[in-house]
Order: C-alpha cells, then structure tokens, then sequence
C-alpha cells in the first residue's frame, strides 16, 4: 500500500451537486415570494419566515461551494499517521485525524448522505481546534468521543469504496 494517497475533487459530482442546490435555492426562492404575498396578495408570516431562513442557509452553503471550487488541493490525504477531510466544515476545522485516536469507523445514512463516520477517543485533543458549535455537533457525551463525518459526494469514488480506503490505512497504521 501506498504511504500516502491524495483524492481530488470531481468536478462533474460538484457542477451536479452545485445545480441541485441551485434548483432547491429557486424553489424556495418561489415559496418565500408566496409568502409574501406577491402572488395572491396575502402575507403568510410563518411562510415567508421559515423558507427565508432556510433559503438564506441554503444560499450561503452555495456560495461557499462555489468559492471552494477555486481550491484544487486534496479534498482527502490520507497517510500512515493521519487522515484529513474537507467535505463539510466540520471535518475541515478538525483537519489531521491521528489514526491512534481512532475507535471505529463506520458508514452511516444520515439525511440524504451516507457519509462515512470516524469514532476518535482524545476528544480534549482536537476540542481547541473546534468552535463551541462544532465541538456540540460532533462530540457524544455518552461515549466521550467525537464522530467526525466525511463524505463521497465530490469525489470520483462510491461511500463504499472511500470506506474500505479509511479502514486499510486504520488497519495498517495499527500492525
């Protein structure tokens, strides 16, 4: 095996993903006009409220998108030491995942991802590398570990396939 691998952003995964954003940022866009009344003359608060706000998170994820496109450096690198992530925020300010930190690494469908999880014990480790929010997302307070989520959905492989790469380098990185 490879002592390092670099994965790359697939830019037609991320133009498909960018448009169906785009699209659910239209239909929104028509709900919260509703909302206001534009059509019928009929202000519903509660409309125009909840679809605002959710078109406004919907439009600064995008925007964000849009402006990641720019980065071509490796949207994954995974080593014999670490393991790092840039496909949501989270794993992004965590960055470098010690392998001897890690519990288990598991494939999850949350939402409509399936996105692959990575248990880490040493939580008081990487909890200065994460805001309060974050720290909140990520960190079971049952267990006392963090689950940092990574995701397939720009890169030129299947959540299958990302998930046999982690656990190769975390089994080797344990011989």
């Amino acid at each position: 095996m490879n002592n390092e691998i670099k994965i790359y952003r697939n830019s037609a995964k991320t133009r498909n993903l960018l448009l169906s954003s785009g699209a659910i940022c239209i239909v929104l866009a028509v709900v919260f006009m509703y909302g206001l009344g534009l059509f019928d003359d009929v202000f519903k608060a509660k409309v125009a409220v909840g679809t605002g706000a959710v078109l406004l998170i919907m439009l600064i994820l995008v925007i964000k998108s849009l402006i990641n496109l720019k980065d071509k450096s490796a949207i994954f690198e995974l080593n014999e030491n670490s393991a790092t992530g840039k496909t949501a925020p989270l794993p992004r300010a965590i960055g470098a995942v010690a392998w001897k930190d890690v519990t288990a690494i598991e494939k999850h469908k949350i939402g409509g991802d399936t996105l692959v999880v990575v248990y880490l014990k040493n939580a008081e480790f990487y909890k200065n590398r994460l805001s309060k929010m974050y720290w909140n997302m990520a960190y079971d307070k049952q267990s006392q570990e963090l689950q940092v989520t990574y995701s397939a959905s720009e890169i030129d492989m299947t959540i299958d396939e990302l998930l046999d790469l982690f656990l190769s380098y975390w089994k080797q990185s344990a011989e």
